[in-house]
């Protein structure tokens, strides 16, 4: 039904995981209860993947890892209001079957919507018919991990909040009230791209009390920053404005844990690189990270591991990933 493309569009931009926080995940808790308290410790991150839209996928990179997963990344679409509202019911139906938790994206608006519509709550209807469906899923879950609006602070989705940051930061608070109003299972996610793509992240926080998760998408590259030495650009990741650092920083201050719900290797120009694989492992270890998960496909960006295209990268991953 639905093309990996179509699910995630122009992600040319790529210049784009301890004690953890995990969250008081009490479902007596009212829905309008703010969720900024301090948060109960955890072992270690949710280690989750993405592969696409096939599921027997799943057990093919989990026999290569030699483990089980802990998650799966799930999008639904966003070509149109039609695709939308279907999508999200083919999703769920899609792995609902998997023994495994799903990590959700589910656009902020499609193609023909706009941002300032829906911070006047023209599309509530919507995110609550999405809602409903979606707290039908797995429900032995005693949680539901939503991302909505990522990588805001670029150009390349409908939900760019450039220029827009009060449209979004409204468009945002009307689809997280309406999923609260459904079910208090849902956790969600303000996930920017990972550096300075056009405007400060920070200018289309939506509040404390609509953010449970503070996540980052990054890719390995060197088209953008240029940087050919796998050390020096782990450097250049940490401390480029809007990176690593930034991100543990901002979380911090928001008193918030963290995410890395799209991370790979190998794409634009980055190739066989383990030392990537090796720091995000470390930063995961150090830092307050409640999932991250691999971008095990050729679509879009070119980071499939469990083929061996990238043989030292792939032996590293299974090394600090794999069977325990």
């Amino acid at each position: 039904m639905h093309d990996e493309k179509e699910l995630k569009i122009n992600i040319q931009k790529k210049s784009s995981i301890f004690l953890l926080l995990l969250f008081s995940f009490n479902c007596k808790k009212s829905v309008n209860e703010p969720q900024n308290q301090p948060e109960e410790t955890v072992a270690k991150p949710l280690l989750g993947v993405y592969v696409g839209n096939t599921p027997s996928d799943v057990g093919t990179f989990e026999t290569w890892l030699g483990r089980p997963v802990d998650g799966i990344l799930g999008y639904t679409g966003h070509a149109s209001w039609q695709d939308y509202d279907g999508s999200v019911g083919w999703a769920a139906g899609l792995w609902r079957d998997q023994q495994r938790k799903i990590f959700w994206s589910v656009p902020l608006i499609p193609k023909e919507a706009s941002l300032e519509m829906a911070a006047k709550g023209a599309y509530n209807s919507h995110y609550l018919a999405a809602a409903k469906n979606l707290a039908n899923f797995r429900q032995q879950d005693s949680v539901l991990y939503i991302r909505t609006g990522w990588e805001f602070n670029g150009d390349w989705f409908p939900w760019s909040a450039i220029g827009k940051s009060e449209q979004f930061i409204g468009a945002w608070r009307n689809f997280v009230t309406s999923f609260k109003s459904v079910s208090g299972r849902f956790r969600f996610d303000w996930c920017p791209n990972f550096g300075d793509t056009g405007m400060s992240p920070e200018e289309a926080y939506p509040g404390d009390d609509y953010v449970d998760i503070i996540g980052m998408d990054i890719y390995d590259e060197t088209i953008w920053c240029k940087i050919k030495d796998p050390v020096a650009r782990w450097e250049f990741n940490l401390t480029e404005p809007y990176g690593l650092n930034w991100h543990r920083d901002f979380a911090t201050a928001h008193n918030k844990p963290m995410s890395y719900p799209e991370w790979g290797v190998g794409g634009n120009g980055s190739g066989d690189n383990p030392y990537f694989v090796e720091k995000m492992a470390q930063w995961c270890e150090e830092n307050q990270v409640v999932y991250q998960t691999y971008w095990n496909s050729n679509a879009a960006y070119p980071g499939k591991l469990s083929d061996n295209q990238y043989p030292q990268t792939a032996a590293k991953y299974r090394e600090v990933f794999g069977e325990e």
